[in-house]
């Protein structure tokens, strides 16, 4: 008696399944699926491609893109080592010194955005550094043009 209850069961269940799949079918070829609109994708300002220094890996491109908001770093296909207290600076040089701080490094890898303060000449900051500022130790830099 089990045996049958489970035949049923399964029976049932893989013709839940069937009927579902139909409605999906039917759903699709409706044409009634939401168009989603494709993200902007922002010109860059400038650009340029990381270097790491002594012991780090890096990889990816440093973007400067205008935002409604104002300007941004864009860290684009990035991927570093991983740090303590890494920031990202705009610099006057490929060494730390006299720079503007931009943050904290929000991840290790991935796309990411560093709002660049209002007023800020770009021209004065032909540089992006990833840095560690606890131990005074630089992870990467780029030449932005």
């Amino acid at each position: 008696m089990k045996v049958i209850g489970c035949f049923f069961a399964v029976v049932l269940g893989l013709s839940a399944c069937t009927k579902e799949s139909d409605a999906l079918k039917a759903a699709l070829q409706t044409n009634n699926s939401p168009v989603t609109a494709p993200i902007p994708v922002q010109p860059a300002l400038k650009r340029g491609v990381l270097y790491s220094t002594s012991g780090i890996q890096v990889m990816g491109v440093v973007k400067i893109i205008q935002q409604a908001s104002g300007l941004q770093v864009q860290l684009d296909s990035f991927s570093v080592s991983a740090g303590p207290d890494l920031k990202v600076y705009l610099s006057q040089a490929a060494t730390p010194g006299n720079h503007l701080n931009l943050g904290n490094l929000q991840s290790n890898s991935g796309t990411q955005y560093y709002n660049i303060p209002a007023g800020t000449n770009l021209s004065a900051y032909p540089f992006v550094l990833i840095h560690c500022q606890q131990y005074n130790h630089l992870f990467s830099y780029a030449s932005i043009q």
